[in-house]
């Protein structure tokens, strides 16, 4: 199982959204990089919190990015690139959504990938086919691959398989 939601920046930026909410803990990463995972009571902080009149509708590709985590997003940005990220995953399928503000607009995304079983080849398919959607966010954040590890991996985001 791979269930998890939040923002991903440099230390700084994360930082910063984190002084502004009670329910805003961050969780250190690798290169310089820190996350901070969606709770639900955040959720509901930044929901309550952060005034937003915009009419966005990204429910295909997210199941908790609202309006006010878009103006949320768009504001934080102005400092520098920030990313939001969802994963549900349960015995090898599900998917992954990722998007990437920089200075107050969407420089990339929503990204979206699906990874199914396959019983005709034995194996999971991942579409479309390529680099996933998180690793593409990450890419342009500025997370390298070392080894033969993918991004995803290299900054650490696979040792958090769920939020709590």
């Amino acid at each position: 199982m791979h269930n998890i939601r939040g923002f991903i920046a440099k230390n700084k930026i994360i930082k910063s959204l984190a002084n502004d909410f009670v329910y805003a803990d961050v969780t250190l990463l690798n290169q310089g990089f820190s996350m901070i995972f969606l709770v639900d009571k955040l959720y509901d902080d930044i929901n309550e919190l952060v005034n937003s009149n915009y009419k966005i509708e990204f429910d295909d590709e997210f199941g908790y990015f609202s309006p006010a985590i878009y103006n949320l997003l768009e504001i934080k940005s102005s400092h520098g690139k920030i990313a939001y990220i969802e994963t549900d995953y349960f015995g090898g399928d599900g998917v992954q959504a990722a998007i990437l503000f920089e200075k107050g607009l969407i420089k990339i995304g929503p990204n979206i990938s699906k990874t199914l079983w396959d019983g005709k080849s034995n194996s999971y398919i991942t579409t479309p086919k390529g680099e996933r959607a998180i690793n593409m966010i990450l890419k342009e954040l500025g997370v390298y691959r070392k080894g033969n590890m993918d991004e995803f991996d290299n900054i650490g985001l696979s040792l958090y398989r769920r939020m709590d």
